[in-house]
């Protein structure tokens, strides 16, 4: 690995999905990582790695530019990541502020920061800023969704600001096995193939992300104040993403069975209501809606061929990792050891 950079990231939302991937991978390119948390107990037993610090943060409330400058200068910051993202409000979190005010005061604190002479004559074909986005802000009636409408609207406002480097990197759905919401594991496990639709996404590994946004802040490019839509290899279909995933992982389900749209929410609404003991046990079920029952059903499909160019990554395709998976922990790990050490072999 390179030798330690030096430099201080700030990982804003980093014990989310993604959060802990990015952490480890920055800290493995050698940077040290300062995280921006609301419960500094929890961050600090799940982001167990050299070089990191916490901060205590609550983009509920840190509206306001000036604290976010403070923070900055205070922590010798010099690149950021935003994962911030909630899908839905909860308790009393709000959409609207940690979705887009939070960040917005984030990233103007960010522009007043680097107006500082340090950093006028440093490289400006690296980002000074790395904005993680999702799936359906192309969508024409975008609006029509809560989360990827509030992701357009921090990434538009991102997108005007004068003199800051950034890149906004715009994932497709993200899996990684044991973790996250699509525990296609668990849905392998399953006698019957339930699937919805027939639209087609390109789901992308958790780790194609995070070691492409480590990459993105180590080498220079022309990617600079742009947006890469980090998408998996393969457009599939859920139907061929399952079945992908199960037969990977050496099982085969009895039959294939496609629900309508309707009935799907239904069964989203009936496992809401269940003890929370029991939620964890339905996988990516136990954290629909109807209105996400809906989005599953858009499709999202795109090149990759930006986002391979400017990390220099080899696309993870999701049956060669199901089969890593499947080989033990020791597999697993060299297999994305192998992806750290890939480079792009487009040309």
């Amino acid at each position: 690995m390179p030798e330690n950079r030096r430099e201080n990231i700030l990982v804003v939302g980093a014990t989310g999905f993604l959060g802990p991937a990015l952490v480890e991978e920055l800290s493995l390119a050698g940077f040290r990582v300062c995280c921006g948390v609301r419960n500094l107990e929890k961050a600090a037993r799940e982001l167990n790695f050299p070089g990191v610090s916490f901060l205590k943060v609550n983009l509920n409330t840190d509206l306001d530019p000036q604290l976010w400058l403070t923070r900055l200068k205070e922590q010798s910051i010099d690149r950021v990541i935003n994962n911030v993202g909630i899908a839905t409000p909860f308790g009393e979190q709000s959409l609207e502020n940690v979705n887009v005010l939070a960040p917005q005061a984030l990233f103007q604190a960010m522009q007043e920061y680097l107006r500082d002479t340090k950093f006028a004559t440093e490289p400006t074909t690296i980002p000074r800023l790395i904005q993680i986005s999702t799936t359906g802000v192309d969508w024409p009636d975008c609006d029509d969704f809560p989360y990827p409408a509030s992701k357009l609207k921090v990434d538009t406002y991102l997108s005007q600001l004068k003199d800051l480097h950034y890149i906004i990197i715009r994932p497709n759905v993200i899996y990684e096995p044991k973790r996250g919401h699509l525990l296609l594991e668990q849905i392998a496990r399953m006698p019957i193939n339930f699937f919805i639709g027939d639209a087609q996404i390109q789901p992308v590994h958790c780790r194609e992300i995070a070691i492409g946004a480590s990459r993105l802040f180590t080498n220079e490019s022309n990617s600079s104040n742009t947006v890469l839509r980090a998408s998996g290899p393969t457009p599939m279909t859920w139907e061929e993403i399952f079945t992908s995933a199960s037969t990977a992982l050496g099982k085969d389900f009895l039959c294939n069975c496609s629900v309508p749209l309707k009935l799907a929410q239904w069964v989203t609404m009936v496992i809401q209501r269940l003890p929370r003991k029991l939620l964890f046990k339905f996988g990516i079920l136990s954290k629909m809606d109807p209105e996400t029952m809906v989005m599953m059903t858009r499709g999202s499909t795109g090149s990759n061929t930006d986002w391979l160019k400017a990390t220099n990554l080899q696309a993870i395709h999701l049956d060669r990792c199901y089969q890593e998976y499947k080989k033990g922990k020791k597999a697993y790990s060299d297999f994305i050891e192998e992806v750290r050490h890939s480079s792009c072999e487009q040309p």
